[in-house]
C-alpha cells in the first residue's frame, strides 16, 4: 500500500506563504520629514523566540558597546514563521477515485506513446502558520503590519505549481484569523524593550498521492461464453465458447499507434452453431 515519494507539496506552500512577505520594507524619517532610511525586513522560518532569544544571550546586540543602534539593528525589525497545524479538512474532500492523465513524450525512433502517468485527486489539508512581527519600536511594526492588512479580506488567493509533470496549478487561499501585539512593559530601565505582533494564517492546500506509471493498452481479446440465466439468477447450459473478438489500435504502416493517425481493427471468430436458424463455423468475420 504504501511506497517511498515525495511531491514537495507542504514544502512549496511553506515557500508560497513565505514569498508573500518577502518584499516588505519600512522606512525612517528625520525631523524634517526627509527619508532617511529605507529598510528591507528579513524573513526566515523561525519561531519568535529564536531571535528573541539572541537579543538577550549576547551582551553585544544589547549595545553594551555604546552603539545600540548598529548592533540592535543586526537582528530587528525582523519577521518569522512557523507550521503550528495541519488539519483535514473534509468540507472541500472531492471524490477519491478520480485521477489526472497526463501521456509521455513520443518515442524518437517510432513516434509512438509508450506510456501515460496518473495521479489521484488531490487531499484537501489546512495548513496554519504563525507569523511574527519583532522590532524595536512601535512605528516599526505598524508599519510592516500596515503593509500586511490591507491585501487580506480576510483571505489572499496565491496559485502554486504542485505538480509541474501534471501543470495542476490550483489556487490556495490563505486566510488571516487573527493579530495579537504583545508589547513588553516589565524589567528595568536597561532591559531592552521589544515589541511583538503575532499573525495567524490558515492555508487551504492540497497533499497529493504518488505519480503512478501505466502502459497504454493496443489490444482487447474478449471471449464470448453461450449460457442460459435461470429464473433465480443462477447459469445453467452450454459454458462453451462461442465467439472471440480481438481488436487492436494500428496506424497506417500496421504499427501500433494512437489517434488522429490510428484505426481500430477487430477480428472476430465464432465457433461452434447458435440455435434459431443462425449456424457459422470457424470462420474469421
Amino acid at each position: 500500500m504504501f511506497s517511498t515519494f515525495y511531491n514537495e507539496t507542504i514544502r512549496k506552500t511553506v515557500i508560497g506563504f513565505a514569498s508573500l512577505f518577502d518584499d516588505v520594507h519600512i522606512q525612517r524619517f528625520d525631523s524634517a520629514g526627509t527619508l532617511k532610511k529605507k529598510i528591507l525586513v528579513p524573513i526566515s522560518y523561525a519561531p519568535k523566540e529564536k531571535f528573541l532569544r539572541m537579543l538577550r544571550e549576547y551582551p553585544l546586540l544589547k549595545g553594551d558597546d555604546g552603539d545600540s543602534d548598529t548592533h540592535i539593528g543586526q537582528i530587528l525589525p525582523r519577521m518569522g514563521f512557523n507550521i503550528n497545524s495541519i488539519a483535514y479538512d473534509g468540507s472541500r474532500k472531492r471524490n477519491t477515485i478520480l485521477r489526472r492523465f497526463v501521456t509521455s513524450e513520443p518515442d524518437e525512433d517510432t513516434g509512438l506513446v509508450k506510456q501515460t502517468q496518473s495521479q489521484f485527486t488531490e487531499v484537501p489539508y489546512n495548513i496554519g502558520f504563525n507569523l511574527s512581527i519583532a522590532t524595536r519600536t512601535t512605528d516599526d511594526a505598524l508599519q510592516i503590519v500596515e503593509q500586511i492588512l490591507p491585501y487580506f479580506t480576510p483571505e489572499f488567493t496565491l496559485s502554486i505549481n504542485y505538480t509541474s509533470g501534471f501543470n495542476t496549478k490550483i489556487d490556495v487561499p490563505i486566510v488571516l484569523n487573527d493579530v495579537a501585539p504583545e508589547f513588553e512593559y516589565e524589567g528595568d530601565t536597561s532591559t531592552q524593550r521589544n515589541v511583538i505582533f503575532n499573525l495567524g494564517f490558515t492555508a487551504l492546500s492540497y497533499v497529493f498521492s504518488p505519480i503512478k506509471t501505466n502502459k497504454i493498452i493496443r489490444t482487447t481479446d474478449v471471449t464470448s461464453l453461450l449460457s442460459d440465466f435461470t429464473a433465480f439468477g443462477g447459469i445453467s447450459g452450454p459454458t462453451g465458447a462461442v465467439a472471440r473478438s480481438i481488436s487492436s489500435i494500428t496506424g497506417p504502416s500496421g504499427a501500433s499507434s494512437m489517434p488522429p493517425d490510428a484505426s481500430i481493427t477487430t477480428n472476430n471468430f465464432i465457433f461452434g452453431s447458435i440455435t434459431g436458424g443462425l449456424s457459422t463455423t470457424g470462420g474469421t468475420m
